[in-house]
C-alpha cells in the first residue's frame, strides 16, 4: 500500500525532474521514490547538512563498491545548507522481521548470512569508514536469499569518534548473525564467533575465516508471506522495508532533488566533479613528534613529467594490455580513497600496513615509512582529512594513471600517554600527483609528485 508522503513543494519538482515521485517513507530517515514511468524502479533520498563532515562521509561511502553493500549512488546539493543524497533501494526482508518469524539460524545458514555482509564491512573499513548502525534491522535479505548491507541512513550521519570503529561494526554484526537465541554449543560457529565478540577489536576478515572453517554455508530458509505477516507484524513482509522514521527528532527526509535517475546510472558514474569529495572525518589516534604531519601526501620526486602532462580527461586504462582481467575502478576514485585509508594507516604508527595503499619499495612508500619511523608514543585528536578536488591527468604507461589531488588536514593537538595535551600542527593544504600503479589488488600509489 503506497504511504501519502508529504513534501515541499520544490522537492516534489526536482523529483518530477528527475523521474521520479514520493512514495513512503524507509526505516532510516530516507524518502524512498519510485519510477514515474511505470516500472516500479526505486531509489532512496536522504537530507542531510551540507557541511564539510557530511561531504566527507558521502564521499568516502560512494567510493566504496561491493555486491553486499547498498550503493551511495549520488549526491547533489539542495540548498546552501542541505545536500541530497541517493542510494540504491534494496528489495528484500530486514533480517530482524526474519528471524521473529522462523526459528534460530543454523550454523550454516548463519554463515550464509555473516560472510557476505563480513566482506562488505571489510571494504567499508580499507576505505577507512566505519558504518556505525550495523545491526538486524540494517541487513536486508532478498527473495534469493541474498543479503545485502543497508542502513545507509545511519552510516551517513555517523560521526566517527576517536577511536577505531571497525570492530564494533563486527560485534554488531556478530549479535544481528547469531541473535540472543543462538545455542552456544561446543564446537559450534556460535562459539567459534564469541571468541571474536569477546576481542578488543574483531576484524572482519576474521569473521569469514572463522565462518568457512567452522561450518559449511546452506541457504537460507526464508519464510512465507503467512509467517511473516503474522508473526513479524503487518508491513515486514513488505519489499518497501516501511517503518516510521525511527528518531522522531530527524528531519524527515521528504526532500530531493534532480538526479539524472540515479538508479539507471552505471555503479561508476561519478558524482558532479564540483562536489567536494572528502575522506571520512576520521579523528586518528596517531603517535606524532617534532613538526612531523600525518598528512596530507609529501612530495617524493620533482613530478617533472607529472607536470607537463596534459590536463585531458583520462582515458580508460581497460583498452590497454595490461587490463587483461578484471574492470579497473576510476583512478579519480582510487586516489580518494587511497588517501583516506592512508591517513588511517598513518594513524596506527608503527607497523602500518601501508602495502594497503602504497607499492612496497616504490619511492611514496619508503617515503611514508620513514615518517612512520618517526612517531612517538603521543597520540592525534582532532584531525580530520579532506580532499576537495581530484583531476586526471595523462599516463604513459598501460598500467599506471595520474591524478592531481588538493587534501586539506585540520589543526590538531597531541594527546601524551598521560592525557595531557599540546598543540600539534596547523591546518595544512597540498597540491600533489599521486602516481598509480594497477595491481591485482587495485591502484596503488607508486609516487607522489609536484603538482
Amino acid at each position: 500500500m503506497t504511504r501519502h508522503v508529504r513534501v515541499a513543494p520544490a522537492v516534489d519538482t526536482a523529483l518530477a525532474a528527475a523521474g521520479y515521485r514520493p512514495y513512503a517513507l524507509g526505516d532510516d530517515g530516507a524518502l524512498v521514490a519510485v519510477a514515474l514511468d511505470g516500472s516500479q524502479d526505486r531509489v532512496e533520498l536522504h537530507v542531510l547538512r551540507a557541511d564539510d563532515t557530511t561531504r566527507a562521509r558521502v564521499g568516502a561511502l560512494r567510493a566504496v563498491r561491493h555486491d553486499h553493500l547498498a550503493r551511495v549512488l549520488e549526491a547533489v546539493p539542495l540548498s546552501a545548507d542541505e545536500l541530497g543524497v541517493f542510494t540504491e533501494h534494496v528489495t528484500g526482508t530486514r533480517l530482524d522481521a526474519l528471524l521473529a518469524a522462523r526459528e534460530p539460524l543454523t550454523d550454516g545458514e548463519a554463515a550464509t548470512l555473516a560472510i557476505p555482509v563480513a566482506q562488505a564491512l571489510e571494504a567499508l573499513h580499507a576505505a577507512g569508514v566505519q558504518h556505525g548502525g550495523v545491526g538486524p534491522g540494517a541487513i536486508v535479505v532478498g527473495p534469493d536469499g541474498r543479503p545485502v548491507l543497508a542502513g545507509l541512513g545511519v552510516a551517513l550521519r555517523h560521526v566517527p569518534a576517536a577511536a577505531d570503529e571497525s570492530g564494533a561494526d563486527v560485534r554488531a554484526l556478530l549479535d544481528a548473525v547469531l541473535g540472543p537465541q543462538h545455542a552456544v554449543e561446543p564446537g559450534s560457529l556460535a562459539e567459534a564467533l564469541d571468541e571474536l565478540r569477546r576481542e578488543a577489536c574483531p576484524g572482519a576478515a576474521r569473521v569469514v575465516d572463522r565462518c568457512f572453517r567452522v561450518a559449511v554455508p546452506v541457504p537460507l530458509r526464508l519464510p512465507d508471506a503467512a509467517d511473516l505477516a503474522a508473526r513479524a507484524g503487518r508491513d515486514a513482509v513488505t519489499s518497501l522495508r516501511q517503518g516510521g522514521v525511527r528518531d522522531s527528532g530527524r528531519r524527515r527526509a521528504g526532500h530531493a532533488a534532480r538526479s539524472g535517475r540515479a538508479r539507471g546510472r552505471s555503479a561508476g558514474s561519478p558524482l558532479p566533479r564540483g562536489l567536494v569529495v572528502g575522506a571520512c572525518a576520521v579523528v586518528l589516534a596517531a603517535g606524532v613528534t617534532g613538526t612531523v604531519l600525518v598528512a596530507p601526501w609529501r612530495m617524493t620526486t620533482d613530478g617533472a613529467s607529472a607536470a607537463a602532462a596534459t590536463h585531458r580527461p583520462f582515458a580508460s586504462p581497460s583498452s590497454g594490455p595490461a587490463a587483461a582481467g578484471h574492470a579497473r575502478t576510476d583512478p579519480r576514485d582510487a586516489a580518494v580513497m587511497l588517501t583516506q585509508r592512508r591517513a588511517v594507516l598513518l594513524g596506527q604508527g608503527r607497523g602500518a600496513p601501508l602495502h594497503e595503499v602504497e607499492l612496497t619499495g616504490s619511492p611514496a612508500h619508503t617515503a611514508d615509512s620513514q615518517l612512520v619511523a618517526q612517531l612517538g608514543d603521543d597520540r592525534v585528536s582532532g584531525l580530520e582529512v579532506t580532499v576537495t578536488a581530484v583531476e586526471p591527468l595523462e599516463a604513459s604507461r598501460d598500467d599506471e594513471a595520474r591524478v592531481r589531488v588538493t587534501s586539506t588536514t585540520s589543526a590538531y593537538e597531541r594527546v601524551a600517554p598521560d592525557g595531557t595535551t599540546r598543540p600539534g600542527g596547523p591546518a595544512a593544504t597540498s597540491t600533489v600527483v599521486l602516481v598509480l600503479r594497477w595491481t591485482d589488488q587495485g591502484w596503488r600509489v607508486w609516487d607522489v609528485a609536484a603538482a
